[in-house]
């Protein structure tokens, strides 16, 4: 089995890891270890249930997803059976909740008077997908044609089909806020809304002078930090265990010479590292096998102090190893 460690370097686009494969072959990463990645043994997870959802009068089983469609103000679902909240099931012969699942789009016609981007002219079409984190995610709206014609757009924010005196009400997306900060579920969105009025004498719309600021943001160097932090220790605990393991047996790992088989920019390094530590294996082995003879037992204690060993010499190695595959900054 494949170590924990290369999952995750694989899952944060370490291409190099894949040489890595025959050297790290036999460890096996503890579920803690695992699961702090995000890393589940035994495949990804997932939680299916028993609902089913309607879509064009049909019901097929599928996991757990978004319920039925959702409502938005001035249009209805374009396929009047994807505006159902129950379908009958001829499977369990019961009437059951409709629930889409994850990718199914839906889509939406406005109302007479409504178009998508405000204009006389403009679509009254418009999708919505429910997502895997099992919400749904619109792809426009409906607003009342205006004498200003189309919408502006704004820069992380859609309209939400509401007018009010002030004018189009316009929403940051999910993430994003007026000021930066977090949006508070349950409030009033204060930080999350606002509105731009048509200035009829012009045939325009006013300038949004604000912005919508990313709140749930981790920049890319500081998520590259973070990832090459918990993937080093992962990656020397790992590669650390299988050299001592195989010194134990006497043995070089099998799939050493190939460590460096991707290496393309830093082969020499990698080169040199793997004969150095070849060298130091074979020394050293040699050494425990004198000190075992002069000791003249049978058995060793593990804790034997001046018993010659690998541990050292394998956290170099596997420390500069790293070095030459861990994903740079950015």
């Amino acid at each position: 089995m494949i170590s924990c460690v290369l999952v995750v370097l694989s899952s944060v686009a370490f291409e190099r890891s894949a040489a890595l494969a025959a050297l790290l072959v036999g460890f096996v990463a503890s579920p803690l270890a695992c699961s702090a990645l995000g890393v589940v043994a035994g495949g990804a997870a997932g939680a299916t249930g028993g609902r089913f959802r309607g879509s064009g009068g049909k019901a097929s089983a599928l996991p757990i997803g978004c319920g039925a469609a959702p409502t938005y103000a001035h249009a209805k679902p374009n396929n009047y059976a994807d505006s159902k909240k129950t379908f009958y099931n001829t499977t369990s012969k019961q009437t059951e909740d409709v629930s889409f699942g994850a990718g199914d789009k839906i889509e939406f016609k406005c109302e007479a008077g409504y178009t998508t981007d405000g204009s006389k002219d403009g679509s009254d079409l418009f999708e919505t997908e429910c997502t895997e984190l099992g919400y749904f995610k619109t792809q426009g709206s409906c607003v009342e044609a205006s004498k200003c014609g189309a919408l502006p757009n704004v820069s992380h924010a859609l309209p939400t089909g509401k007018t009010t005196p002030a004018g189009v009400e316009f929403a940051c997306a999910q993430g994003y806020s007026l000021d930066g900060e977090k949006v508070v579920a349950g409030g009033l969105g204060r930080n999350r809304f606002f509105s731009l009025k048509c200035i009829e004498f012009t045939g325009a719309y006013e300038k949004f002078t604000g912005e919508c600021k990313p709140y749930a943001f981790v920049a890319s160097g500081e998520t590259t930090r973070i990832y090459n932090q918990v993937a080093e220790a992962l990656f020397i605990v790992s590669c650390k265990g299988t050299l001592k393991t195989s010194f134990a047996k006497g043995e070089l790992p099998s799939g050493i010479d190939k460590a460096c088989s991707s290496f393309e920019d830093s082969s020499a390094a990698c080169q040199g590292l793997v004969s150095k530590i070849k060298g130091e294996f074979e020394s050293e082995l040699q050494a425990r096998k004198e000190h075992d003879e002069n000791a003249k037992k049978d058995w060793h204690e593990e804790k034997d102090p001046d018993r010659p060993g690998i541990g050292d010499e394998a956290q170099t190695f596997c420390t500069e190893l790293w070095q030459l595959l861990e994903m740079p900054a950015f």
